[in-house]
């Protein structure tokens, strides 16, 4: 599984890949774990990308990892159900929100937000 991250979109999350102390999550947001925003049993679930630092206790929910040309990316494993095997983060020109979509399955997340945790 990999993620390609497109130019504008790499320069979009730059200021995070640009610190070494801090670390990207591509969170499916379901309920499950510290840092979600929706409570247990919700309909609501989305993906989104989280900046934590490298001293938070993340890999505990987020136990795998994807690669990407901009760095790793971990994920709760049991999420990779709702992934495609090759996917993208780009960038929407007309609203400058990231996207998420895979080779597979199209648009994953049309609004990509990012959340920053440190």
């Amino acid at each position: 599984m990999k993620i390609t991250v497109t130019d504008d979109a790499a320069k979009k999350l730059q200021r995070y890949t640009d610190d070494s102390n801090a670390v990207l999550l591509l969170d499916f947001d379901d309920g499950v774990g510290a840092l979600s925003k929706v409570g247990v049993c919700s309909l609501n679930s989305d993906f989104r990308i989280l900046v934590v630092s490298k001293d938070m206790d993340y890999k505990k929910d987020y136990n795998e990892v994807i690669d990407s040309n901009i760095g790793k990316f971990y994920y709760k494993g049991y999420s990779k159900m709702y992934m495609d095997d090759n996917m993208k983060i780009s960038l929407n020109t007309n609203n400058s929100l990231l996207r998420l979509t895979g080779d597979n399955s199209g648009e994953l997340m049309p609004a990509l937000s990012i959340q920053d945790f440190r």
